[in-house]
């Protein structure tokens, strides 16, 4: 039942692959977790995933969220007895599922995906040129029965249950997973449409604005873009309560788990590539509070990978060279057009 990516690969599949390596581009395939393929071309380099392979750059060290990914790497999955989570380590909508799975105490088996080229020439092997779907099928097809579009985050459960897309993959462990911390707040339905509304502001407008500040080669878009972000984490900052340091006061909730991954991202890629500062005023003293308090928590800081690694995973999108999905939407609207 688990055994995958035999003779019965697509025809598209094969040709995908065969396309590939003619172009003479790498990939990173992962052999001991299961739903990867065992087919790794040889002579080929993988992106570097922790301080023992060869693309690792020197500089880096690797932290709690290098460490978590080890431990749990194909963990179980051989006899699929654990929640597999499909993952990229640099995905912050990805990080939303793995936070919410570490703040559930679950007994998960981490699989990384890397949906893009590996260049060896850059620090790690990363690029932001995404593969072809046919490609990820035939890489990984565990992963695109559980994510149709080939997108992290994903989830499979022993049970058979498969999730995609971030904050529908933490509701489910929310609920899958029936004991506190609850995400959303049991028996309360305005509060509880209130944790998703504020969850979707984080998507919608906080992190997309931040995202345009970032890929803008415009200085004067780019002084826009910031103005416009820092507007929308006031907003943000005021329907936060004062009784205690999370969203909602006293309790995580999936809106803390929402912004988490993007604030990490706004403090360390915003100052490295736009020499951004957050104001100091009382909205943003709020949100400094808030980051603390959930940098403290376990889970949060299981998550936390390395700075510097972190940080270069991000150069091609500061050029505005990535190709993914998310950077083509974000890329329309840098030009002006209009999304289909």
């Amino acid at each position: 039942m688990h055994t995958v990516f035999k003779a019965r690969r697509a025809p598209a599949a094969r040709a995908a692959l065969a396309a590939l390596g003619t172009a003479g581009l790498t990939w990173l395939v992962p052999t001991r977790a299961r739903g990867l393929s065992s087919e790794e071309p040889p002579g080929k380099k993988k992106a570097a995933q922790s301080s023992k392979d060869e693309l690792w750059h020197p500089s880096w060290v690797e932290a709690t969220g290098e460490r978590t990914i080890a431990q749990r790497l194909g963990a179980g999955a051989q006899e699929g007895e654990k929640m597999e989570l499909f993952t990229s380590w640099f995905c912050p909508f990805a990080q939303r599922a793995w936070i919410a799975l570490e703040e559930k105490g679950v007994d998960y088996s981490y699989v990384e995906i890397n949906p893009y080229e590996v260049d060896p020439q850059l620090p790690g092997g990363y690029t932001k040129k995404q593969l072809p779907i046919e490609v990820k099928k035939a890489m990984y097809p565990d992963f695109v029965q559980s994510s149709p579009r080939g997108l992290v985050p994903a989830v499979a459960d022993p049970n058979g249950d498969k999730v995609w897309e971030s904050l529908h993959v933490v509701q489910y462990v929310d609920e899958r997973f029936d004991y506190p911390p609850y995400f959303l707040p049991k028996g309360d339905p305005l509060k509880r449409a209130h944790v998703r509304i504020w969850s979707d502001f984080v998507t919608e407008r906080m992190q997309k604005n931040f995202y345009m500040l970032l890929m803008d080669q415009d200085p004067e878009k780019q002084a826009t873009a910031k103005g416009a972000f820092f507007t929308e984490c006031r907003t943000f900052a005021k329907a936060m309560s004062t009784d205690g340091p999370y969203f909602l006061g006293k309790e995580i909730s999936m809106v803390d788990i929402a912004l988490f991954p993007f604030w990490q991202r706004f403090l360390w890629v915003g100052s490295h590539y736009r020499g951004l500062v957050m104001p100091d005023d009382a909205e943003f003293r709020r949100l400094q509070s808030w980051w603390e308090a959930c940098s403290e928590r376990a889970a949060f800081k299981n998550t936390l990978v390395c700075r510097p690694r972190l940080i270069s995973s991000y150069s091609q999108y500061s050029r505005n060279e990535g190709t993914s999905d998310y950077a083509k939407n974000l890329q329309s609207s840098l030009s002006g057009a209009k999304k289909p």
